[in-house]
């Protein structure tokens, strides 16, 4: 019976993955509303960011006292990549469409291992050089122009390579949270963080672009990426983690990419291509096989 119990709490768990998955590949399209409606890079950061710490904070009162050092500079440091990560990711978006957007963050997961390689110097296994290949392979399809064989990777591509490189950052420097650290409070800082630095960039560099914005589409997407793809998706994915194994889960939430494209191509802002469906399905497995079969990689 207790068994059965457990069973039913991992699918449970294994289906909130597949949850917070579809809600970001959800979130690319809510990204391209946003774009879509004259918003800055850096307005729509504002927006997401302000609503997401202001939501945590409110979660976060009974806790607010007791704050620790490491908590403090791990979630400053953590928010800095963060605000980076999504920064990029939108100036890329702008540039590039929305698969190609969905599919090169993805690859954030291949980035990891070499990043705590740089500054750990622990050598990833020879199978993670071999599946970095196999990404650049897919890399390499995805930038084929329909119809020919010619190369197109533009300055879109490169800004959402950066923003994998960004998130990737971000992920090894989670990694250095002590077991005494508090998960929320930590949250709550990178989030403030990124919410500050979205602000004083939009306050600095695109604060005349309000009078262009068309509120009627834009204020709905933001709003949806600040309260379901920042809030309500960190939350479920907290607590499936705490019922499944991280290899099964990293499997479940790499599938963001799949969802993005799928949307895209739902909503008409792109049509499939040969090269999309090839090139894609080259990055997922590479990101399955490398969350399966490469070992431990850090918390």
């Amino acid at each position: 019976m207790q068994e059965n119990k457990k069973q039913k709490t991992a699918w449970l768990a294994d289906g909130l993955c597949l949850v917070v998955a579809a809600i970001w590949g959800s979130g690319f399209i809510a990204s391209q509303m946003a774009i879509d409606a004259h918003m800055s890079a850096a307005l729509i950061m504002a927006v997401r960011f302000l609503i997401a710490a202001v939501v945590m904070l409110a979660a976060c009162i009974p806790k607010l006292r007791g704050f620790r050092h490491q908590e403090i500079v791990v979630g400053a440091r953590a928010g800095v990549f963060l605000f980076a990560g999504f920064y990029t990711q939108i100036v890329g978006q702008q540039n590039t469409t929305v698969s190609h957007c969905a599919f090169l963050t993805a690859t954030n997961v291949v980035m990891v291992p070499f990043i705590v390689w740089l500054f750990s110097r622990r050598r990833p296994p020879t199978s993670t050089f071999l599946l970095a290949g196999t990404t650049l392979l897919g890399i390499g399809v995805l930038s084929i122009t329909p119809g020919s064989f010619s190369f197109s990777f533009n300055f879109g591509d490169a800004m959402t390579l950066l923003c994998a490189l960004m998130f990737a950052l971000h992920i090894t420097s989670l990694g250095s949270i002590g077991k005494e650290a508090d998960v929320m409070r930590v949250n709550l800082v990178q989030l403030t963080v990124a919410a500050l630095i979205s602000l004083a960039v939009f306050l600095l560099t695109d604060l005349d672009s309000v009078s262009v914005v068309n509120w009627h589409t834009g204020l709905p997407a933001v709003l949806f990426l600040g309260l379901f793809s920042t809030c309500l998706c960190y939350f479920l994915q907290t607590l499936a983690q705490k019922h499944t194994t991280p290899s099964k889960a990293g499997v479940l939430l790499s599938t963001e990419g799949l969802f993005g494209s799928l949307l895209s191509v739902m909503f008409g802002y792109e049509k499939m291509t040969v090269q999309l469906v090839i090139g894609g399905m080259i990055i997922l497995c590479s990101i399955i096989v490398m969350e399966l079969f490469t070992g431990k990689k850090p918390e």
